[in-house]
């Protein structure tokens, strides 16, 4: 019974959320629910911890949703370190482009070359309990891939707006950890920036220093998402004392051919 309330009232709240329209003269539909229940205690906690859960799914997709020319690595950082600052216990870092050139972030960087729009490291940290493991949720977060100079054929780049998802994914969950004060110790790492054609952009086959120190050779521009992500798994282990580590990213159309489509 717990759980099929439970799945009633996110699903109500998930279709209720008025999604960004750019339409001329939209209105938001109002739509006016009761939801009745009645019995144990524990009811009101599911629906408690529903809606905060489903708040911050929501978030997420607001973010995924914004087109590639609004929904760029320093609108991004603005808008989610601004809903984490209003939520007790959120510990908020961004990071601009010259605090990452300064910390050497080569991977991040060398995705970010031939944009012109500066990429953002955007850190959330949250501990409820101190004597539970650290764990680092480190997100990738490109607001557009084009694939760089191994450029991808036009229909596959339909949808690289979602590209930052895993990114988005990762601080709404620290948040709503936050919110529900959840006995968790937990921290994101969101890696933002686009991956574009141009003529600063990194070469295939170049060589990079990445933020551990280690040289990578690029031996294609559209893997930009573990470079990303190899830069903001060292961060989360060396500057965030990380226990353990958990990544989430659209990271290839592999897994697609893996489990056999």
């Amino acid at each position: 019974m717990e759980n099929a309330f439970r799945v009633i009232t996110e699903a109500i709240l998930f279709m209720d959320h008025n999604q960004i329209s750019r339409k001329e003269n939209h209105k938001n539909k109002e739509v006016k629910y009761n939801l009745v229940y009645t019995g144990a205690p524990e009811f009101d906690e599911i629906f408690e911890s529903s809606m905060i859960k489903m708040e911050f799914v929501n978030f997420a997709r607001d973010l995924q949703d914004l087109p590639p020319n609004e929904g760029i690595a320093p609108k991004l950082a603005d808008l989610i370190s601004e809903k984490a600052k209003t939520i007790d216990g959120v510990k908020v870092t961004v990071y601009t482009k010259s605090e990452i050139e300064k910390m050497g972030m080569g991977l991040l960087l060398a995705v970010n070359a031939a944009s012109e729009v500066e990429p953002r490291v955007v850190v959330l940290e949250y501990n409820g309990d101190s004597s539970k493991q650290k764990t680092a949720l480190v997100g990738k977060g490109i607001t557009f891939d084009s694939g760089g100079y191994n450029l991808k054929p036009g229909n596959f780049m339909k949808g690289m707006k979602f590209d930052m998802s895993g990114a988005a994914i990762m601080a709404s969950t620290v948040m709503a950890l936050a919110k529900s004060k959840a006995k968790a110790n937990v921290m994101s790492v969101g890696m933002f920036t686009d991956n574009r054609i141009g003529g600063h952009g990194t070469l295939t086959e170049s060589v990079i220093k990445s933020y551990n120190g280690k040289t990578v050779q690029i031996d294609n521009t559209d893997a930009e998402g573990r470079l990303v992500l190899a830069d903001g798994i060292t961060y989360a282990i060396r500057d965030g004392k990380a226990d353990r580590v958990i990544e989430s990213s659209t990271l290839t159309g592999a897994i697609v051919v893996a489990l056999g489509k």
